[in-house]
Parts: structure tokens; sequence; C-alpha cells
């Protein structure tokens, strides 16, 4: 196929219906209603496709360089991404639809990923195979941090997050943009805030040690730690840290030592010291 083939008659409007409908996507109600979620630049593109996401659009500005027209003639041509989904628009428009301060000429929107990232329905009864390396995060609000959280976990070897569901969005464009792809393969499962402790318990009682990052007079160091397999921590929010009724339920409280005359690291910082410490050992 030619590479002008996909960007004829570009759409110039800002009005045109799949323009707005894509704009709308910045919004978390209108991406829980269409089910779907969007993200800039070719990197978290080629992510996408080597992933097999259900991609609906993939809008390019017209001016795009000759190396992306190239790639994207590849694609289509090796069958891995449908001529259909391209949605070729004029630069004035495409400036108007990017949240990047330097844009790279696209927009891919895909269908939520329904298969990894499941809704919890009673923590009470909630399972996880034994030897899952998992982590715990409560109201983790930053949406950079969820994803910085996101990215480490996916890098290192993390094989399912679980998260309170008054955590950030996991398809806010600020949590997939620092989430570097993590969210494409990541294992992620969703509980009701108030049943975190529950599901701690549950886990206890499955035979893991879940172990709470928790500034407290008895919190051990967490290098001193022996840990085994399927031990787990417990990351909290980025002001007000980890619930008292989690940490109750908890095996106990751990701390990562800092030089004196510094309080804390951010929720990013601390879960990707929680997960090395989890992998390594």
């Amino acid at each position: 196929m030619a590479e002008k083939d996909f960007l004829q008659d570009p759409v110039t409007s800002r009005q045109n219906p799949t323009v707005k409908k894509i704009c709308s996507l910045l919004d978390k109600k209108a991406r829980k209603k269409e089910k779907m979620f969007r993200f800039d630049g070719k990197k978290l593109f080629f992510e996408a496709v080597a992933k097999s996401l259900d991609i609906r659009f993939v809008v390019l500005n017209e001016n795009i360089d000759d190396s992306l027209k190239s790639q994207i003639s590849f694609l289509i041509e090796s069958g891995k991404l449908d001529r259909r989904v391209i949605f070729a628009v004029s630069e004035q428009v495409f400036l108007k639809m990017s949240e990047e301060n330097a844009p790279e000429g696209i927009i891919t929107v895909a269908s939520f990923l329904e298969d990894k990232h499941r809704k919890i329905e009673a923590a009470d009864s909630y399972s996880i195979d034994g030897k899952a390396r998992i982590l715990i995060g409560e109201s983790l609000r930053d949406p950079g941090n969820l994803g910085t959280v996101i990215r480490s976990a996916a890098a290192l070897g993390i094989d399912k997050l679980i998260l309170t569901d008054d955590c950030a969005d996991l398809y806010s464009p600020k949590t997939v943009r620092a989430a570097m792809g993590g969210l494409f393969s990541l294992k992620i499962d969703t509980v009701c805030a108030e049943e975190l402790a529950l599901l701690v318990t549950r886990l206890r009682r499955g035979g893991r040690r879940i172990y709470a990052t928790a500034l407290r007079t008895d919190a051990k160091e967490i290098g001193s730690i022996e840990l085994q397999s399927g031990d787990a921590f417990i990351i909290g929010n980025e002001g007000h840290g980890l619930s008292e009724a989690v940490i109750a339920a908890s095996d106990g409280a751990v701390i990562i030592p800092m030089v004196e005359g510094n309080e804390s690291l951010n929720a990013g910082a601390a879960a990707t010291i929680c997960i090395w410490e989890t992998v390594r050992r």
C-alpha cells in the first residue's frame, strides 16, 4: 500500500464526530463509557502494536515524517495494523488534539485491557497463585507515581499489582505516559479500598507474609527481613501513608533506611525498592 493512501483527505474540522470522541477520552467519564483510552507518541504506539492491543484509532498528523510513514506502511502490509483504524487529520487539528508539548504526529486509541485489569468482587474469597510475585498499593492518587509503580513492576518482574479503587485512574493519559508501556502487559487487580485489610488477611491465611511500608517504632529495615517466596509489600498514599486498618492486618511494618534529615521517598521510588527486594530474593 502506498504511503499516501492512509494520509489522503485529512480531516480539517475540530467538529468532526471522531475528532470530538477522541478528544473526549481525556475525561475519565468518557473513557469509562466508551471503554477506550488514548495515548500520544511513537513509542507507546509501537508498544501497543507489539502487545497486540485492540487498537481502535491511530490519529496521524498529515505532515508526519517519512520514517514514521514507512513504519506504518510496513505494519499495514504485514498485517499487524488494520488500515481501517488510520485517521488522518490536518496539522492544525492534530495540534489541538494532542496533549504533548512536542507532539510526534501520532495519537493511539485502544480498548480497555479487560483481560489483564479486573475488579475483585469479593476480597474474602480472593485467591492468587502462591508463587506469583505481587505488590499492593493503597490510595496512590498521583497518576505520575502510579505510572512509575506500574513501569517498575512490569520491568522488574512483578506478576500482579493489586490496587485499591481510589487510586489514580489506570487509563489517565498521565498514568499511561509514566507507565511507559508497562500498563499494556502487567496484570492489575482492583479492590474496594474499604476491603483492602480483609484482602491482606485473606492473603496471609493463604500462607503469604504481607509487610506494610510504614514509619512505626517497631518497624524493621527492609534489608533485614529474610524474605520468602510469596512475601509482598504494601505501598501507601503519597501524603498520608497506609491506613491503620491495613497496617494492623499486615505482618508488620518495614522502613527504607534513609540519610538523616530526609523524611520519605515518593511512592514510585519506594515501590521500586520494595519490588527489587521482592524479586531479587
